[in-house]
């Protein structure tokens, strides 16, 4: 029968995810406008054009996307958007949705005052056509 009065349970305190907490104090900087896309989805600072095949296929931070990103950190690590939607909603706080087609991270990404709020899946291009096979001709035996 184990000893209960000298008996010493785990020290769980290394399991606790001190981190995640770190990570929910964070403070994100505010959003200027360094920070947000013009029309043609391009952000300040940027010396490639977007119409650029150059610019639409490399991006320039090869890295994940994730919420709370600003629409600079989004097309940074995307590329050029294949569509660009600015607009304002009912609080007069400044939307902007870019679609992704094509590229390495297709999607719809939502964006409220210059944070992203929403990911969606990008539609998925219709299936090609499956070629028609036609049935082999009989051979011919001759007689």
């Amino acid at each position: 029968m184990p000893d209960l009065d000298t008996y010493r349970g785990f020290d769980m305190s290394a399991f606790r995810p001190a981190t995640t907490a770190a990570l929910r104090e964070t403070v994100a900087r505010p959003v200027t406008a360094e920070d947000l896309v013009d029309a043609q989805g391009r952000c300040a600072g940027t010396a490639l054009d977007p119409g650029d095949p150059a610019a639409q296929a490399v991006p320039m931070v090869p890295s994940g996307i994730a919420l709370e990103m600003t629409e600079c950190d989004v097309v940074k690590r995307a590329g050029a958007p294949e569509k660009i939607d600015i607009g304002a909603n009912e609080r007069a706080d400044r939307t902007a949705v870019l679609t992704y087609i094509r590229g390495g991270r297709p999607g719809i990404y939502h964006f409220t005052a210059g944070r992203l709020t929403l990911m969606e899946r990008a539609p998925e291009p219709p299936p090609a056509p499956r070629p028609v096979r036609q049935a082999p001709r009989p051979k011919r035996t001759s007689s």
